[in-house]
């Protein structure tokens, strides 16, 4: 791996996608893995800086190279792929160090940003960029929504389900009436 063409980057905010960051993701029996895909909509300075790196590193060749991001030509985003066999350092909205149980759960849909470092690697013939995971700053955490209660509120003239009850009752008794009423 290219290690010494390794170059700092912070993200722009984004949406946190397919989050491991609480705990090391240990699926497939590889070695324990923190990462996350970042969803962001400003990331053409990002982009660049994973370019710059590929072409420093690889020359006329780059283009070739596998890339840490995915452009979604729909709806204009960029998914970033980041990870780190460490634990990433967290920091909240005002840049303050977070540790132990003040790290929030995160969550799909999680405002985050990340940060680390761009690598240029090549190994058996496979040559990439990677974003190495060092730190995430949580901006605005979204739960599991397993207890939140949260629901709609009432809309007018509806569909409720009171209103099918009643309904199978009220034919029940219609249809007694009409079977008691064919036994005369």
């Amino acid at each position: 791996m290219a290690q010494n063409n390794r170059v700092k980057f912070t993200s722009s905010k984004g949406r946190a996608q397919y989050p491991w960051l609480n705990q090391p993701d240990t699926a497939f029996g590889n070695e324990p893995k923190y990462k996350t895909n970042l969803i962001a909509d400003d990331a053409s300075a990002l982009v660049k800086m994973i370019e710059d790196v590929a072409e420093k590193e690889f020359g006329k060749d780059w283009k070739k190279a596998r890339m840490p991001y995915k452009s979604d030509e729909d709806t204009g985003e960029t998914v970033f792929i980041t990870k780190s066999k460490y634990v990433p350092n967290f920091f909240d909205a005002s840049g303050q160090n977070l540790v132990g149980s003040q790290v929030p759960k995160i969550w799909g849909g999680s405002v985050i940003k990340v940060g680390g470092f761009i690598a240029a690697y090549s190994v058996s013939g496979s040559k990439g960029v990677t974003l190495q995971l060092t730190k995430v700053q949580v901006i605005d955490p979204v739960s599991s929504g397993e207890s939140s209660g949260d629901g709609f509120d009432s809309v007018e003239g509806g569909f409720v389900a009171e209103d099918i009850l009643q309904e199978a009752f009220d034919e029940s008794e219609t249809t007694e009436e009409a079977q008691s009423a064919d036994r005369f």
